[in-house]
């Protein structure tokens, strides 16, 4: 990975719907040379997907809602069949398996408490596997940025 991989990383992760002729400006390179990084970088799956960020309020989706989830048996099957329900409901944005005492924690955003409780209700309630879910509404927001840093790649090159 080099310093011009890494500069395109990072001008793609601030505004990833830059023309090739900007990104070309901010990292200091040439359109057609950017085009063939972009596109190596995307075969390789480092640059993954393209999208814009939402303000979930703005859309009528104001309550986030952080759920962890304890089951008691943490097997592929479970995992699986949980996954996929997860997969399923269009409120929990992400979805991670973790270690430690906890097995999942989910992030969501809801409209409302009803559908906060739907949704709880479709994940939770059917599953024989879930000890415990715990649930914790975020009221205020420190930090969102999704971008990765690139200082690990920096001292490698």
């Amino acid at each position: 990975m080099d310093s011009l991989n890494i500069r395109i990383i990072e001008a793609l992760q601030r505004c990833g719907d830059i023309t090739n002729a900007e990104l070309a400006e901010v990292v200091n390179s040439t359109p057609s040379t950017c085009l063939r990084r972009v596109r190596d970088l995307q075969n390789a799956g480092i640059l993954t997907k393209n999208i814009y960020l939402v303000d979930s309020a703005k859309l009528g989706r104001g309550l986030q809602a952080i759920i962890t989830t304890t089951t008691k048996d943490y097997n592929l099957a479970n995992r699986a069949a949980f996954s996929k329900r997860v997969e399923a409901e269009p409120a929990i944005a992400y979805a991670y398996g973790v270690t430690g005492e906890l097995d999942a924690v989910l992030i969501g955003n809801f409209q409302n408490m009803v559908e906060y409780q739907e949704v709880c209700d479709r994940l939770f309630d059917g599953d024989e596997n879930i000890v415990r879910y715990t649930t914790h509404f975020v009221s205020e927001i420190y930090k969102n940025d999704p971008a990765i840093p690139c200082d690990v790649l920096r001292h490698q090159s």
